[in-house]
């Protein structure tokens, strides 16, 4: 019975997958240069909605491929179930309207929405805000 059920359960979800209509998914050319010494100075993170995913292994995949092609792109990562793209990218080569760009040419039936960039700016060698101080930075650069 129970094999029975878990048939059946199997073949209503292959049909129903098969049923719907598959986005037309284009390969975005680009290409990536890997630097040695990357000034991460100018490194900001690009968050995002993409609408119009139906798959995680072919649109979410696609896309998160297309963006780590990006000349700047330090990192691309596109989570199917939330819908979010986030991107980290040297602001200095691209901006956020780079990164809609290429998702939208990724498949026809992709939008983007909510946008928000942040900056990754460093501030020196400190790394919290109360203890910095000269000759913190001073006694960590030697």
């Amino acid at each position: 019975m129970k094999s029975l059920l878990f048939s059946l359960t199997s073949l209503l979800f292959l049909i129903g997958c098969t049923q719907q209509p598959k986005p037309e998914i284009k390969v975005v050319a680009a290409t990536t240069n890997i630097a040695e010494n990357v000034d991460d100075t100018n490194l900001s993170e690009a968050s995002f909605s993409i609408s119009g995913m139906m798959c995680k292994m072919g649109c979410a995949k696609a896309i998160e491929n297309n963006l780590k092609k990006m000349e700047g792109v330090q990192m691309a990562s596109v989570d199917f179930e939330t819908s979010i793209a986030t991107v980290l990218y040297n602001s200095s080569l691209l901006k956020t309207d780079d990164l809609a760009l290429t998702v939208i040419n990724t498949g026809d039936t992709y939008t983007v929405s909510n946008m928000s960039s942040a900056s990754n700016k460093k501030s020196g060698c400190c790394t919290k805000k109360d203890a910095c101080k000269k000759e913190t930075c001073a006694k960590k650069n030697t």
